[in-house]
């Protein structure tokens, strides 16, 4: 039997046009990360749920966060 745990799989930033990917216990690339605003970073660290990489169920906490950024992406983002 071996110790070996899987890694999950990377996954691209959900920030649109980039390429860029990271690690399942990041919302997005550090660029974009700290592109969003305090509060919305803030909401998505509070629901973030460990060990969510591993069997990917988010929480309805963390998926209404995601969905908030893209938002806010969608309204900001291209602001520098």
């Amino acid at each position: 039997m071996s110790s070996f745990r899987e890694r999950p799989a990377l996954h691209p930033c959900p920030w649109p046009g980039c390429t860029a990917l990271v690690s399942p216990r990041n919302w997005g690339c550090r660029e974009h990360w700290y592109r969003l605003p305090s509060n919305l970073r803030a909401w998505i660290g509070r629901a973030y749920r460990y060990g969510v990489e591993h069997d990917c169920h988010p929480t309805r906490r963390y998926v209404l966060a995601h969905r908030a950024a893209l938002q806010w992406i969608a309204q900001h983002g291209s602001q520098p």
